[in-house]
């Protein structure tokens, strides 16, 4: 099972519930199957970054919200028992990003929420 799919389907599922809306309703207001939905809340769906901007649009959030998971404690805590998976995808950039100024750090932080946000819209207009 790949653990970032199970992670964000945790954590789309989670979204879901905070608003109170069932996976039915999601379906219906962003037009995506309601199957295609559980398959992704599962971890069993590979998801597009269209379908993330759709989802995100539909929950009233930026794009960057749902790649979001596990950022409260680092690590995917209802995999399994005794299981701790590093939530790091990517350790080279983020060893980077530590040798930068706060200053650079807020820039670059800054950057790429406002390019995520840039991406999320314009893929939503262009449709």
């Amino acid at each position: 099972m790949d653990t970032n799919l199970f992670r964000f389907g945790r954590h789309l599922a989670g979204l879901r519930k905070k608003y109170n809306w069932a996976q039915d309703k999601l379906a219906l207001e962003s037009g995506l199957a309601r199957s295609y939905l559980s398959g992704v809340e599962r971890g069993k769906r590979n998801i597009s970054l269209r379908n993330i901007c759709i989802l995100a649009d539909t929950l009233g959030l930026p794009p960057h919200e749902l790649l979001a998971f596990d950022s409260s404690n680092g690590m995917a805590a209802d995999i399994g028992a005794g299981v701790s998976v590093p939530c790091d995808p990517y350790p080279s950039l983020n060893r980077a990003m530590q040798k930068l100024s706060d200053r650079d750090q807020a820039w670059m932080a800054d950057l790429v929420r406002t390019l995520s946000l840039r991406l999320g819209h314009g893929l939503l207009r262009d449709e």
